[in-house]
């Protein structure tokens, strides 16, 4: 697959507009620069986005394992600790 191919998945992020004019007049090897150096930034702030909801899916899952262990230990206490029969 071509450059050209993949720009358009890339058009919804970008402020196409905007490059599009400032490039019309710039050479190829400049164009082609400013569209590395764009998605270096857009893979950079994808990064950053996973890492803090990675750190937020950590917090929800140990939520949960501490609310599954409490209920749990509320259900030993409200049986007095025993097995039922």
């Amino acid at each position: 697959m071509d450059e050209e191919q993949q720009l358009p998945s890339l058009a919804i992020v970008l402020e196409v507009e905007r490059l599009r004019q400032s490039n019309l007049t710039a050479s190829e090897a400049e164009t082609r620069l400013e569209l590395l150096d764009t998605q270096i930034v857009m893979v950079e702030e994808a990064a950053t986005l996973v890492k803090q909801k990675g750190w937020r899916v950590r917090a929800a899952v140990g939520s949960l394992a501490i609310a599954a262990a409490l209920v749990v230990a509320g259900i030993l206490v409200a049986v007095g600790g025993r097995p039922h029969a």
